[in-house]
């Protein structure tokens, strides 16, 4: 084999030797970057998410309370309704 055949296969390894490093230092810092990211999501979504559930929660409770309310309303509305009918009729008349 001559030099020059070898200069050629050196300098070819060589390169594809830089481009593997270069390619392999690049993904590493895509994940790098990539789980920085993720983690301030994780943290972002992990206070949205307690605000939300907090919210969810006041919610529940004025909603309760205002069935309860309801009920009670309700409740007073079907008896005045009964007062105002009177008693049922009978389907048998007595003689």
């Amino acid at each position: 084999m001559s030099t020059d055949t070898l200069a050629l296969i050196g300098s070819g390894l060589g390169g594809l030797l830089t481009l593997g490093v270069a390619m392999f230092a690049g993904f590493a810092w895509v994940i790098r970057r990539i789980d920085a990211v993720e983690s301030k999501l994780a943290s972002r979504i992990d206070s949205v998410e307690q605000r939300l559930d907090a919210k969810i929660d006041a919610v529940e409770r004025n909603l309760s309370d205002f069935r309860t309310t309801v009920e009670h309303e309700f409740t007073d509305v079907k008896v005045a309704i009964a007062r105002i009918e009177g008693p049922r009729p009978r389907l048998i008349v007595e003689r």
